[in-house]
């Protein structure tokens, strides 16, 4: 997998779950925040470390 395919991957990934968390109430919401809370946290810092972003490619 290219890095820039892996960003790709990454991005839509986010997006996603960004679009989805603004459509959830309750514990919905709050599961979909708990699975996603480092990568939220990684985006909403002000150091924009995204080293806790990863995949691991299957063979």
């Amino acid at each position: 997998m290219s890095e820039s395919s892996l960003i790709d991957s990454c991005e839509v990934t986010i997006n996603s779950a960004i679009k989805r968390l603004s459509t959830l109430e309750g514990k919905n919401k709050k599961a979909l925040e708990s699975e996603f809370k480092e990568w939220i946290d990684a985006i909403e810092s002000d150091n924009k470390n995204y080293d806790v972003l990863f995949v691991n490619k299957i063979n």
